[in-house]
């Protein structure tokens, strides 16, 4: 049996992704949009997109932007939704912990939902898993190249059209289609409802905590149907 090599590995995770560009690419375009549409400079939305690299989370800053919320309440929004990396960390651990930090670190970086999905199954396809970090390399590099160029054209594209067209309602139309996909179980479905719920309830509160308490309360919602169905 021949062992993959590093640049075979590579090369196959720029391929396996590739039929997620068809998603993502659109999605970054609005989140270029949104950042615009919320008042940040076209530096200021490609930076936040740069360094970030998390579209919910971009999306939801743009949001608490617009409507002026203090940073530490941005801030807490954007680790909230962003909290499921953590469970993706840890999924992928053991196959990792063997890497060096810079490795680490890299990845971690660039971990995304759909390069978390994509690692995880050469994971469980590969005979050699030697190298299959560099499919994750690949795959996730692609991924951000493609997202940046996504997002910078839509920042270059927002700041030239007319506020009056209120293009930062794609935001609400992209969180809809991302939402109806991830419904798969009692457990997102309890979240989604519960989130929505509280975010009714809650759309009183200032600088739009409602997002952040919302947040909180679907997550302990989803947490607390998936432990009762495990015992």
């Amino acid at each position: 049996m021949t062992q993959s090599s590093p640049r075979q590995e590579f090369i196959a995770g720029c391929r396996d992704i590739s039929p997620v560009l068809l998603g993502s690419i659109p999605f970054g375009f609005v989140a270029g949009i949104a950042a615009v549409s919320a008042g940040m400079s076209a530096l200021e939305g490609i930076a936040l997109s740069v360094l970030a690299f998390s579209g919910i989370a971009q999306l939801v800053v743009s949001q608490l932007v617009a409507a002026n919320s203090p940073f530490l309440v941005t801030v807490a929004a954007a680790f909230v939704v962003s909290l499921r990396l953590m469970m993706y960390s840890a999924a992928l651990s053991p196959h990792l912990a063997h890497l060096d930090r810079r490795w680490r670190i890299l990845l971690s970086f660039l971990m995304t939902d759909q390069s978390f999905a994509m690692t995880v199954k050469r994971f469980n396809e590969a005979t050699d898993r030697a190298y299959v970090h560099w499919h994750f390399l690949g795959s996730a590099t692609t991924l951000y190249l493609s997202w940046q160029a996504a997002v910078a054209f839509g920042v270059l594209a927002g700041a030239s059209v007319p506020a009056t067209w209120s293009l930062d309602f794609a935001v609400v139309l992209t969180f809809l289609a991302l939402l109806v996909p991830a419904v798969r179980t009692r457990a997102d479905l309890a979240a989604a409802c519960v989130a929505g719920l509280v975010v009714l309830i809650a759309a009183g509160l200032p600088y739009r905590l409602a997002l952040v308490v919302a947040s909180i309360a679907g997550i302990a919602a989803g947490m607390a149907i998936e432990l009762t169905r495990r015992r």
